[in-house]
């Protein structure tokens, strides 16, 4: 009897220990994607004036 306590005791701790590692990843990457969303919204700090070229600009070169 005392082996099938050990046993059930063992799985026991290996899913909370994976249930444990789980929350924690799921934590992970759930601010993971809320950071990539919000950066991905934010708007170009640059203006397409700075890199706009000149037709001359390109028959010269």
């Amino acid at each position: 009897m005392s082996e099938i306590k050990g046993q059930l005791l063992g799985v026991v701790l290996v899913v909370a220990i994976f249930g444990a590692i789980g929350g924690l990843l799921y934590a992970a990457f759930q601010n993971a994607a809320k950071s990539t969303a919000s950066k991905i919204e934010e708007t170009p700090t640059y203006s397409m004036s700075e890199y706009s070229v000149s037709n001359s600009d390109l028959l010269r070169y």
